[in-house]
């Protein structure tokens, strides 16, 4: 009897060890398979990197050359060669560079042109050029993530090229003139109050600065697209979440469609006293007529004039054809009127007349 009970436990254990070994071969044989499938399935590559870390020539032909950063003297470029950002680049009469940001991006000059690139910490993935003189043309990818690459002038800066665009950059008598073009795909420029949020295929600006930056000129001279200008700021009453009064300062914009032929005025004016310039904005029609206009403070909600000029408004002939028919109806009123009393008065005159007549004669 103890041997029959012994072998029934040593039974009742062999059983259990057998079946926890195919338990944990059973885990085993899962977690293998698993690791297969997770092996079998491509892991998502790392994104390749837009830019290079330094600028390269692609090509240079005749007089290409660069002022390296921290350099006082010109050199010739030469190809294939990495240049460090915060370098100057120039062609003479006959020349052509092609300066390389990545497979897909490139700056190109010719002539009499020069622009320079923005120095900035290794490992930043932004790019960015700075127009000097002459004529550049930009060729990038058009999915370039948004604040990746960005061009400036005094007075202006492009952002998100997207590509191909073209910059004509000259200094006129009072300040510089920029002809900004979006030959394919799109671009946003952002100025001293105002911005121009996208520009598309064919679409053309022309930019005027003054040298003390106090005046600016747009023109429209190819495509439709609109131009945000500022218009101050605004204050309104809003209810906060405790219930209570809380007043808020918005920013005013106004919207115009900058055309060809269509032109905005901005003049600033520096204080005597503080830092807040006072603005004047104008809008004009390719007739000339002016179709906005707004005076204000920055950042003085009580020094706004707000829109000058209403939408619906008559034109100065029509106004004044408008008051001078209103005038005639109201004279004319006044004389039927006056008319009418003195008829009325006569006959009461009359009235009383015939009655003393009558009076008498009984």
């Amino acid at each position: 009897m103890t041997i029959k009970k012994t072998m029934s436990v040593f039974a009742a254990a062999l059983l259990a060890a057998t079946a926890f070994a195919q338990e944990e071969e059973k885990e085993t044989t899962e977690a293998a398979a698993s690791a297969t499938d997770e092996a079998a399935v491509p892991k998502a590559a790392a994104p390749a990197a837009v830019f290079t870390t330094l600028p390269y020539c692609r090509l240079a032909e005749g007089t290409a050359e660069v002022l390296r950063s921290g350099s006082s003297e010109w050199a010739q470029i030469e190809e294939g060669r990495f240049y460090p950002l915060g370098s100057a680049y120039r062609t003479k009469q006959g020349g052509k560079l092609v300066l390389a940001f990545g497979v897909d991006s490139t700056a190109t000059i010719s002539g009499e042109s020069s622009f320079g690139t923005r120095l900035q910490p290794v490992g930043e993935q932004t790019r960015g050029i700075v127009l000097a003189y002459g004529t550049v043309e930009l060729a990038l990818a058009n999915n370039l993530r948004e604040g990746a690459f960005f061009v400036t002038a005094p007075g202006f800066t492009v952002k998100n090229p997207a590509g191909e665009s073209k910059f004509v950059y000259e200094s006129v008598g009072d300040g510089d003139k920029a002809t900004v073009r979006c030959v394919t795909g799109s671009l946003a420029i952002d100025g001293q109050h105002f911005s121009i949020p996208a520009m598309r295929a064919a679409d053309e600006v022309i930019i005027r600065t003054s040298h003390d930056h106090l005046v600016t000129f747009l023109y429209g001279t190819s495509g439709d697209y609109v131009v945000r200008l500022d218009q101050g700021v605004r204050a309104r009453d809003d209810v906060g979440e405790d219930g209570q009064i809380v007043s808020k300062v918005e920013k005013k914009t106004t919207d115009w469609h900058l055309s060809p032929k269509t032109k905005v005025i901005i003049n600033r004016c520096l204080p005597s006293i503080g830092e807040r310039m006072s603005v004047h904005t104008m809008a004009f029609d390719a007739a000339g007529e002016r179709q906005s206009e707004c005076y204000f403070c920055e950042g003085r909600a009580e020094i706004n004039s707000g829109e000058l000029v209403t939408k619906d408004k008559l034109s100065a002939e029509e106004l004044a054809r408008h008051a001078a028919e209103t005038t005639t109806e109201t004279s004319a009123d006044a004389d039927e009127s006056d008319s009418g009393s003195s008829d009325a008065g006569s006959d009461n005159d009359n009235n009383n007349g015939n009655d003393g007549s009558d009076t008498e004669a009984e």
